[in-house]
Formats: C-alpha cells, sequence, structure tokens
C-alpha cells in the first residue's frame, strides 16, 4: 500500500498530455440516428472495426436517440467525437470545447442537402399555401429543436416570416425525429411535417412504394452537409491518427460499400467551424425576429434579449473564426 501511495505524485510529473491520453481508455464516436439506433448501429459498426484495426485506437460507436442526447454528450465529453447537424455542433461549440474537423461527403458528390415539408397525397393538402392559411386547420410535425433541417430551416424561410407561432398555429403539433415526423404524415395523425431531401432520397431507394405517398409541399435553400466534430482536448496525436485515417477511408471497394450502408456516403473531407457560418447567420435572424414579434413581451424584455442575442452573436462568429486545431496541421 505505501509502495502505491508514493507512486501516485509521480503522476503530476508527467507531461500534461500524456496523462490525458492515458485517461482516454476509449474514444466514444456519436452518430446520430435518423431513423433507429438499431439501424444506426448495423450501418456504423463494420466502419467502426476498421478504425480499429488502422489507427490502433479503441473507437467506439455511440448511437444518440436524439440530437439533443448528441449536444448533451458532448458538451460533458461523453463523447469526443461525432457526427452532429449544424446546429448541434453551434450549440457545442458556444458550452464546451468543441470544434469542426470534417464534413461528410455522399455518394453523389453533393455540397449539401434540403429541408422538405410533405405531405401524404391523399392528405387534401396540395400546396404551401394552403398548409399556412388557416390557424387551426391543420396538424403538423415538427422536427427536434436542434434539427437544421427539421426546425430551424422552416422557421427561418417559412413560419418566422408570416409570423406563425407552429405550437399556436398547428393543431395539433407533434415534435420528434425526421423519422418520427415522417411516421405521424403517414400514418395520418397529421396533415404534413418536416423531412429532408436525404432522407426522402433513402427512403425512395428502400421503400419506393412508401415514399409514392408522400408529396413534397416546399423545399429549402441549400443546407451544407453535415459536419464531424470533436473536443479539443483530445491529444493532438490522437486527433491526427483520426483524421488521417477519416479523410482517406473510401478508397477500396469494400470501404466504399461500407460507407454507402452509413447515410449513402463517399467519404470525408476536412473542415472548419467556417462552415457553420451560414446555419449561424439563420439562426440569428430567426431567434430576433421571433423576440420581435413576441406581443407578450414589452420593449425592456425585447431589448435585454436582443443583447443577449447579440452578445451570442458575436462570441460564436468569433469562434468560427478561429484557427482550427485539426490533427492534419
Amino acid at each position: 500500500m505505501r509502495r502505491m501511495v508514493l507512486q501516485l505524485p509521480l503522476l503530476a510529473l508527467w507531461p500534461r498530455a500524456l496523462v490525458a491520453q492515458l485517461r482516454v481508455e476509449t474514444l466514444l464516436f456519436g452518430v446520430i440516428t435518423t431513423t433507429t439506433v438499431e439501424d444506426a448501429r448495423s450501418a456504423w459498426e463494420p466502419f467502426f472495426a476498421d478504425m480499429r484495426a488502422a489507427t490502433g485506437l479503441s473507437v467506439t460507436g455511440w448511437y444518440a436517440p436524439s440530437y439533443q442526447d448528441a449536444a448533451q454528450a458532448l458538451v460533458t465529453n461523453q463523447v469526443q467525437l461525432a457526427w452532429v447537424s449544424a446546429k448541434v455542433a453551434l450549440d457545442c461549440i458556444d458550452k464546451a470545447n468543441v470544434e469542426v474537423f470534417g464534413q461528410l461527403v455522399d455518394s453523389r458528390g453533393s455540397l449539401g442537402y434540403r429541408a422538405l415539408i410533405v405531405t401524404r397525397t391523399d392528405s387534401g393538402v396540395t400546396s404551401i399555401n394552403q398548409l399556412l392559411s388557416r390557424p387551426k386547420a391543420y396538424g403538423f410535425a415538427l422536427g427536434e429543436d436542434v434539427s437544421t433541417s427539421g426546425q430551424l430551416m422552416p422557421s427561418y424561410a417559412l413560419f418566422v416570416p408570416r409570423g406563425i407561432k407552429p405550437q399556436e398555429y398547428f393543431a395539433p403539433l407533434l415534435r420528434g425525429t425526421h423519422a418520427q415526423t415522417v411516421d405521424a404524415v403517414l400514418r395520418g395523425k397529421v396533415h404534413a411535417g418536416t423531412y429532408n431531401t436525404e432522407e426522402l432520397d433513402r427512403m425512395k431507394r428502400r421503400d419506393p412504394a412508401l415514399s409514392s405517398q408522400l408529396r413534397v409541399l416546399w423545399e429549402s435553400a441549400l443546407i451544407p452537409k453535415d459536419p464531424l466534430v470533436w473536443r479539443t482536448d483530445l491529444p493532438l496525436s490522437t486527433r491526427s491518427r483520426l483524421s488521417a485515417f477519416l479523410f482517406a477511408y473510401g478508397a477500396t471497394s469494400g470501404e466504399k460499400a461500407r460507407l454507402r450502408q452509413m447515410f449513402d456516403l463517399a467519404g470525408f473531407k476536412a473542415s472548419n467551424n467556417q462552415q457553420l457560418k451560414f446555419v449561424l447567420e439563420i439562426e440569428d435572424f430567426k431567434q430576433r425576429s421571433e423576440v420581435l414579434l413576441d406581443a407578450a413581451l414589452n420593449e425592456e424584455q425585447k431589448n435585454e434579449r436582443l443583447n443577449d442575442l447579440r452578445d451570442r452573436y458575436a462570441r460564436l462568429a468569433r469562434a468560427l473564426q478561429r484557427p482550427s486545431a485539426n490533427g492534419r496541421l
């Protein structure tokens, strides 16, 4: 026992980076689940096996039931790197030592995707103007608060400009993941709901008969592809090994096949926080507009909230301009 007690202070003499590396026995790589946790695990586990073999790192997949769970896991260091939405990435950068280091590349080489509002072909709703024509006339399924395509883009482009508060305008209003919103539409629980082009394309390939039951009422401007983020307190040597593996992955036929199973990907490319500039701008506009249109707030309350939003925008704008700690540099 005395020998053990004498050895413990020696840890204080070791380089901090080495101590940190020893503490990270297993890296958890977060994956957002747009359908089910089981589907995501089945698609990503072969990729993680390749990562462990190539890097020598003990990397385990962690499958987030919701976008909010993914954000919380990154902020609390439950996971050390992750695929997340742009909105989740912004929130994490604001709250923790997190940065963008990569970006998904899909099999078609697309630069982005679009938010959608869909309805069933037999719902009786034939246009977005009809859906938004009268309060309480239609039910709607809205995405999670931290979903870029399920929440942020529809609010920015459709609801805020029309002064619509979804929770007051639609009856009923349901909230959920992409899988849950489209399921509510298909089951006739609501007249319409949010979705996105990536999910709809996958449904068309997987179940053409099911996708044929949907009609697109509206689509957004192009949203940049989702980012990969990591915690900047990961040792530099670990980040270097991770980025070297990720940005080279997809060269062999086996790797290409595994990527296609993972969200129809072709690979990953290097990126940085500036990728999020577009989403920061639309989120800031949405939030400021909601404050200005809120009749329940007096002028003093509005000014206080607007000042808070200005501070947040300035803080995040600075963070997006910071040089990357990317392990490849």
